[in-house]
């Protein structure tokens, strides 16, 4: 497990379905919260990003990471989709 270099509140199930836009694609609510805590945030942004393949296709996993400041973090995405996808 990656030692995380800061807490953050997670979301826990951060995938596109579970973040509803308004029509003009600003952020509007989460949804399904039950796994909500206290994580380092690659726990989200990895599964955020995977994500987005499944729901809107190739391409766009860089323009999420870029929105929240960030470029992809190898090891701890590796990390952190690999614990998803067992549980």
């Amino acid at each position: 497990m990656p030692e995380p270099a800061r807490l953050v509140v997670c979301h826990g199930d951060a995938c596109a379905p579970n973040t509803l836009l308004a029509d003009d694609g600003r952020w509007l609510a989460h949804v399904d919260l039950g796994t909500l805590g206290v994580a380092d945030p690659w726990a989200d942004l990895a599964i955020a990003a995977w994500s987005t393949q499944w729901n809107y296709g190739p391409g766009w996993e860089d323009e999420l990471l870029a929105a929240y400041g960030t470029t992809l973090d190898a090891d701890r995405t590796a990390y952190y989709r690999e614990l998803w996808d067992a549980t």
